[in-house]
């Protein structure tokens, strides 16, 4: 109730102008929150069905998302991690515009054009073009940061690990979040990675899939509380830092994955919550770091 409270009182702060209802009906289908506009607007249509999840993974969300888009609809979908104490992230927002146009199954009365673009063409090409060494050197900027490359580590963002080259010339990976709200805090670790350190980043990643998001996830009664350790990747570090990547599974369910340095007298350490495009990202990180290393040698 808090979540469609939250979600009620931002629709009528943006929309002034619309109807916001509590559990209102589209066509036997009820919305927990329905905004609708007096006269269609673009892109949202008719106006914005809310559907506040909370441990209810039950609902056909493909079904009940094509039934509001059918109807003029957007519609949103929200989870805990859309909500700060009294906001809620609206930018997920699925517009009528262009998400209910009709499918290339129904092309009648489109133009002869029009039905050739919808037709299956032959398959794509992949081609690995390697980044010459010249390239990669030009990142070589003295007392500069540089990013190299930057992945989001969940759907909905606020969640990244980020390759950089530190000004002293070293490779370094980077987790990082920020806090919801419009002016919310961030938070990041970074650690100094060794060429060794790609083969044991590629495992974890292996394992992240098949633990975390695979046949391998552990059951609920097979899981330690109330937090799961799936899996850890220890870095090569420095005598004087220690460094580590790991997952593991929270009191709710979630997956969460932490980067931690610990020096001589205090430790840094950040967790994110992630989902399964997180191994994808991990993975084309571990493939630029294992090229840069090998450019390096």
């Amino acid at each position: 109730m808090k979540m469609k409270s939250i979600a009620y009182a931002r629709l009528e702060h943006d929309f002034p102008d619309a109807t916001v209802e509590l559990e209102s009906g589209i066509d036997g289908r009820i919305a927990d929150v329905l905004l609708t506009f007096d006269t269609p607007r673009k892109p949202y249509g008719k106006g914005i069905a809310i559907e506040a999840q909370y441990r209810n993974l039950s609902k056909d969300t493909e079904a009940v998302t094509d039934h509001y888009l059918q109807h003029d609809y957007s519609v949103a979908w929200l989870d805990e991690d859309d909500f700060s104490a009294y906001d809620v992230d609206l930018s997920g927002i699925l517009t009528v515009w262009p998400y209910a146009l009709p499918t290339r199954s129904n092309t009648e009365g489109y133009p002869e054009v029009t039905k050739w673009l919808w037709q299956e063409k032959s398959s794509s090409v992949s081609l690995e073009i390697p980044i010459p060494g010249e390239y990669w050197g030009s990142f070589d900027k003295s007392d500069e940061w540089v990013t190299v490359a930057q992945q989001d580590l969940r759907r909905k963002g606020r969640a990244w690990a980020t390759v950089s080259r530190s000004p002293t010339g070293q490779l370094t990976l980077q987790l990082g979040k920020k806090d919801w709200g419009w002016d919310g805090d961030t938070h990041r670790v970074t650690v100094q990675l060794e060429d060794s350190d790609t083969q044991e980043l590629r495992s974890f990643t292996d394992n992240l899939e098949r633990l975390a998001f695979g046949p391998d996830r552990p059951s609920e009664e097979d899981r330690e509380r109330p937090w799961h350790d799936l899996t850890t990747a220890w870095f090569a570090g420095s005598p004087r830092v220690t460094s580590w990547l790991s997952a593991s599974l929270s009191p709710d369910d979630d997956v969460v994955l932490s980067l931690g340095k610990k020096h001589p007298k205090e430790t840094d350490r950040v967790s994110v919550q992630i989902d399964d495009t997180a191994t994808q990202a991990l993975d084309d990180l571990t493939t630029l770091l294992e090229r840069a290393f090998e450019l390096e040698a």
